[in-house]
Order: structure tokens, then C-alpha cells, then sequence
């Protein structure tokens, strides 16, 4: 349990790296956020220096045309008029400008209303004076400047402007402290998000480094678990491989020594078989001369006739020999069964198609006989033992035709397939099946399923598991009465030699 504990506690927490990834996310919007700001600061506060620039213009340009005006009106020279001309247009350029800059702004909108009113009346007023001045009527024109109409009207624009100008000045001082704020804070998020991923950046190096460690305490942990249970199987193992070699040899043992007391047993008994001709002739010539001597006594007799007596006789040797060769039988497959697990395997690559169609040559006349069929699959080939599989498919085939269903012809179908690791054969029919309660009884010895109509002792399943598992494969039934049965082998594609234990 402790094992298991660490193990599942040495992954990262994936909640770490869901804060560092939401972190970034956040720093990331927050700086895209802040810098929007910051351009958007920057642009206002570029658009009010350029719109106190065209301001000052502005009033540069009428104050260039109102020193025109006075000049041509002092010298009468057109040369003045130069400037005056220029100011004109540009004062109407840069209020045009203004215009597109605070197109949305009500306030800065009307602050320019009255700059244009102001700027229009006063070049009112000055075309007036140059045109009376250019009439010859320069007294006139004079008088018109000095009446100081022309002055204020100059004043109030430039008031005007100027105002305009220092509103445009705190508008200036706000936006640079927003500009200010935005950047202090732009600077405070990057300082913040610079900290968090180096903390994020330091708490994961860390639980990095300690899981590695515990990873490492683990695996070093496993490896010993591991090496104990690989001495464990090891030691189990060989308990497994004395035991069932020790009772190979009990077996063997056994079946031997049993035959020798059967031997003596199937020698008396031909000796009881001559014993009973002798007797029975000494009593016929006995019961021949005590006829002649006497027929009354002989028929006063009550005896059974010597044809009953050896007709009983005859019955009872007759068990005793069944039963002997029955004794015989099942001591030769104990014999066969113990001389196969002391059989060394010897692996070789093997033609599985050429081997069953060995196999089916073998009954080809039980097929013949039996109306039945046997179709062989493309078999993918194994290396293992060749006559262990020989002894396998053998008896699996025998089998199927042993057991068909009575009225129907047998259908024995033999396919295969392979996968990385394994080879899978399967040998299905179409006979008289088995129960499901008798699956795992047909693979004992000298146990069989269904009614006992055929011939056999009950070994050939159970020599058949043994050998598939001395092979490191499985043997696995599938049947229904009455339906056929399938046997599926699975073997390893290439036997490295060491099999599991038979039992």
C-alpha cells in the first residue's frame, strides 16, 4: 500500500500548471490592454500638441496678415500685401485642419465657431481698409484702423485662441498623468507577472526535482520488490518442476511396479484356463467310468452337468481377462503420460500445413468411411516441437471424428492466424458436442463426457493440455451439446524452451 501511495503521488499536479498557464493568459491581456492604452494615451496627447500647434498658427498667420495690412496702409507699397495675401488661406488651411481634429468634440467644435467668426470679421475689416486704401481713400482707411474696431476684433481672437489653447493645455496635463499612470502600471503588471512565472518557474523545478526523487525511491523500491518475486516464482518454480518431476516418477514407479503383480495375475490366469481344461476332462472321464460301474448312483446325483460348470467358469475367466487388459490399458497410458513429461522438447520451425495434412493423410479412410471432411487453413508456421504438436492436432482430430453427431456428416474445419507473440489454432467440428458442465471433466485422466459409446480410456484431452502447457501455450474449449466443439491452441511463436509445469 505504501508502494502504491508513492507511485500515485509522483506526477506534477496538473493544478500548478493550470495557474501558470492562466497567469501568462492573464499577464498577456493584461499587457495587451495596457499598451493599447498607452498608444491611445500617446495618440491623444500627440493630437493636442498638434491642435495647440495649429492654434498658435493660426494666430501667427492673422497676426502676419494684420502686419501686412498696416504696412501696405503706412507705405502704400504692394509688396506688404504679400504676407497678407499668404495668411489668408494658410489661417483658413489650419482652421480647416482644426476642424477634422475635434470633429467630435461639441466643446473644441464651438471654441472654433468663434475663431472662425472672429477671423472672418477681422479680415472683414482689413479687406475694407486695403480696399479704401487702394480707392486712393488712404485718410479714410486710416481713420477706419484707428477707430480700434480692428484691434479688438484682434484681441478677442487672440483671447479666444489662447483660451483655446490653455484648455487644450490642461487637457494635455491630464492625458500625460493617464499616460504616466497606464505606463507606471503597465510596468507594475510586467514586474508582477515576471515574479509569478519566476516563482511558478522555481515551484516547479522543485516538485520536479522531488518527484524525481520519489520516482527514483520507487523504482529502486520495485526493482527490489521485482528481484524478491523473481526469486520467489524462481523458488516456486523449482518447487513446481521437483514436484511434478517427482510425480512423473511415482507415476512411472507405480505403473511399473503395478505390472508386475498384473504380469502374475495374466499368468495364472492362462494357467487357470489349462487347470480348468484338465479338471473338467478328469471329471467327464470320471463321471464316463461311474456311469458304467453304476448309472443309478450317477443319476441320483445332484450336481450341476459339467456345460453349466464351464459355461460359469468360462464367465468368470472371461471378467477377469476383461478387467486385466482394462488394468493393462490404463497402466501403459499412465507409462506413456510419464514418459512424455521426461521427454526433452527440441524446437524447430515447423510447416503447420504440411503437418496437418500429415495428420489427415493418417485417417484419410475413417474420413472416407465416416462421409465426413476435413478442411485445412493457410496455417501460419511455429517453432516449437515437432512431435509434440503432431501428438496435439492427432488427438484433437481423432477426437472430432470419434465424436460426430449420428446422421450428419462431420465437418472438421483447421484455421490459424498469428499475431506479434503468438500462434492461434483452432479445430472446430460439427459432432455431437459437449456439455458445459463436463468442459473442464474431459481434461482429466480418465475422465469423458456424454455416453460411453466409443472406444478409449479417458487420456488423450488430458495428454493434450499437458503438452500444450509443457509448450508455454493454452488450451481453451468452446461447445454446446449438440452443437460441435472448438479447440483453440495457443502457442508462443518461437519456444525459448522453458515450459510451464503440467500439472
Amino acid at each position: 500500500m505504501q508502494l502504491t501511495r508513492r507511485l500515485s503521488s509522483i506526477p506534477v499536479q496538473p493544478l500548478l500548471l493550470i495557474i501558470g498557464f492562466l497567469v501568462l493568459i492573464s499577464i498577456s491581456f493584461g499587457t495587451i490592454w495596457l499598451v493599447d492604452h498607452a498608444a491611445r494615451d500617446n495618440r491623444q496627447v500627440a493630437r493636442t500638441l498638434l491642435i495647440q500647434d495649429k492654434l498658435s498658427n493660426v494666430l501667427l498667420s492673422m497676426r502676419r496678415a494684420e502686419s501686412g495690412q498696416r504696412g501696405f496702409l503706412l507705405t502704400g507699397e504692394d509688396r506688404y500685401l504679400g504676407d497678407y495675401n499668404k495668411a489668408g488661406p494658410e489661417a483658413e488651411q489650419q482652421l480647416h485642419d482644426l476642424r477634422a481634429l475635434v470633429d467630435s468634440d461639441n466643446e473644441r467644435t464651438a471654441a472654433l465657431a468663434q475663431i472662425a467668426e472672429l477671423m472672418n470679421a477681422k479680415f472683414a475689416e482689413m479687406d475694407r481698409t486695403i480696399a479704401l486704401a487702394r480707392a486712393g481713400q488712404i485718410d479714410k482707411a486710416r481713420e477706419l484702423v484707428v477707430t480700434g474696431t480692428g484691434r479688438a476684433q484682434m484681441e478677442s481672437l487672440r483671447e479666444q485662441i489662447e483660451a483655446s489653447i490653455a484648455t487644450e493645455g490642461r487637457l494635455l496635463d491630464e492625458r500625460v498623468d493617464a499616460s504616466q499612470r497606464n505606463a507606471q502600471l503597465l510596468l507594475g503588471t510586467t514586474l508582477f507577472g515576471t515574479l509569478l512565472i519566476v516563482l511558478t518557474g522555481t515551484l516547479s523545478i522543485y516538485l520536479m526535482r522531488r518527484n524525481i526523487r520519489q520516482r527514483e525511491r520507487a523504482r529502486q523500491e520495485l526493482a527490489v520488490t521485482n528481484a524478491n518475486l523473481e526469486r520467489i516464482v524462481e523458488f516456486r518454480t523449482a518447487d513446481l518442476t521437483e514436484a511434478n518431476e517427482e510425480i512423473q516418477r511415482f507415476a512411472y514407479i507405480v505403473s511399473h511396479d503395478l505390472r508386475s503383480p498384473l504380469v502374475n495375475v495374466m499368468g495364472f490366469t492362462a494357467e487357470l484356463v489349462a487347470l480348468r481344461q484338465d479338471i473338467f476332462a478328469h471329471i467327464a472321464e470320471l463321471e464316463k467310468a461311474l456311469a458304467q460301474r453304476d448309472p443309478a448312483a450317477l443319476t441320483a446325483m445332484k450336481t450341476p452337468s459339467l456345460d453349466t460348470l464351464g459355461k460359469d467358469f468360462d464367465e468368470a475367466l472371461s471378467f477377469i481377462k476383461t478387467s486385466i487388459g482394462k488394468m493393462d490399458r490404463l497402466i501403459n497410458a499412465v507409462l506413456k503420460l510419464s514418459r512424455e513429461g521426461r521427454r526433452e522438447f527440441t524446437p524447430e520451425t515447423i510447416d503447420m500445413n504440411d503437418l496437418l495434412q500429415s495428420i489427415g493423410n493418417t485417417v484419410a479412410h475413417r474420413v472416407a468411411e465416416q462421409d465426413a471432411t476435413i478442411t485445412i487453413g493457410a496455417l501460419p508456421r511455429v517453432e516449437s516441437d515437432r512431435l509434440a504438436l503432431e501428438q496435439i492436432f492427432s488427438n484433437l482430430i481423432d477426437n472430432a471424428l470419434k465424436y460426430e453427431k449420428p446422421g450428419q456428416p462431420n465437418r472438421i474445419e483447421v484455421t490459424g492466424r498469428a499475431t506479434p507473440t503468438h500462434v492461434i489454432y483452432s479445430v472446430r467440428d460439427t459432432g455431437r458436442g459437449i456439455d458445459a458442465k463436463d468442459h473442464q471433466r474431459v481434461f482429466e485422466l480418465f475422465r469423458r463426457s456424454g455416453p460411453q459409446d466409443r472406444s478409449g480410456e479417458g487420456i488423450g484431452l488430458a495428454h493434450v493440455r499437458a503438452l500444450v502447457r509443457r509448450l508455454s501455450g493454452t488450451l481453451v474449449l468452446k461447445s454446446e451439446l449438440g452443437e460441435g466443439s472448438a479447440f483453440t491452441v495457443t502457442l508462443p511463436r518461437q519456444w525459448s524452451g522453458e515450459s510451464r509445469s503440467a500439472i
